[in-house]
């Protein structure tokens, strides 16, 4: 199986992110289906690339809109947007998704 290869399920879900390549701001988008292991972020004409490393700045509405920090590969990129592969699986995070995730979605996306 090859690292490209998404092996999770994504439920679809619009969330707002900020992203940053290198140290730059790229701009606002947000996800069109995520789960805590990737998502697909809206972006058209990016300029951003397979392979490219990016960091994801998610609002936490629980704590006073901070954002939550996400790293992650950018493993697919089309003229709609990108896909993402999470870095790492932080409990934070899961936990923003699952407050977030309609009922229907969460037991298949969360279980291990």
């Amino acid at each position: 199986m090859s690292l490209y290869h998404r092996t999770s399920n994504r439920a679809p879900l619009a969330l707002d992110v900020r992203i940053r390549h290198m140290g730059k701001e790229i701009g606002d988008s947000c996800t069109r289906n995520i789960s805590p292991f990737g998502a697909f972020i809206e972006m058209p004409h990016s300029t951003l690339c397979t392979d490219d490393f990016i960091e994801m700045y998610f609002t936490n509405d629980q704590k006073d809109n901070a954002y939550l920090l996400q790293k992650g590969l950018i493993t697919h990129c089309s003229q709609e947007g990108i896909g993402v592969l999470f870095a790492y699986d932080s409990d934070e995070f899961r936990q923003m998704l699952h407050k977030k995730m309609p009922k229907k979605h969460r037991s298949r996306v969360f279980s291990s």
